[in-house]
């Protein structure tokens, strides 16, 4: 049986040295710097992660309001359906913000370099008309 046909299954390495992201499709054994990385486990969005999404024509328009700071910022957003998976880098001291094509999104994900990984189906998300 294979358990990694389904995109949704993904798993996310995120580097605490270096903030190398990984992406695998399954399970996996991953390294960097010498270190054992374990998956990300995503939680649900909450109070301090909000995040806000506007389908504007085929797209969602994602935005979150966080510091992007150097110390404490939102590392990527990954959007996921059940054959793709769609991820925009964003960096210290820029928006908190992605565009995602509609195409079957079931999760969006987003990593905050503090507090880890968290997820929130477009469908349920806090929508901006």
């Amino acid at each position: 049986m294979n358990v990694s046909a389904n995109m949704l299954r993904s798993k996310f390495y995120v580097c605490p040295v270096c903030g190398n992201i990984l992406h695998s499709m399954g399970e996996a054994v991953v390294q960097c710097h010498g270190i054992l990385l374990t998956p990300c486990q995503a939680e649900e969005t909450d109070e301090n992660h909000m995040i806000f999404i506007e389908r504007v024509e085929d797209e969602y328009f994602v935005r979150m309001d966080h510091d992007m700071t150097k110390e404490h910022y939102i590392s990527f957003v990954a959007a996921v359906s059940s054959d793709k998976m769609q991820m925009v880098k964003l960096y210290p001291e820029g928006n908190a913000e992605a565009r995602f094509k509609i195409n079957g999104v079931k999760r969006i994900l987003f990593y905050c370099n503090r507090d880890g990984m968290f997820y929130i189906s477009p469908i349920k998300g806090y929508w901006v008309w």
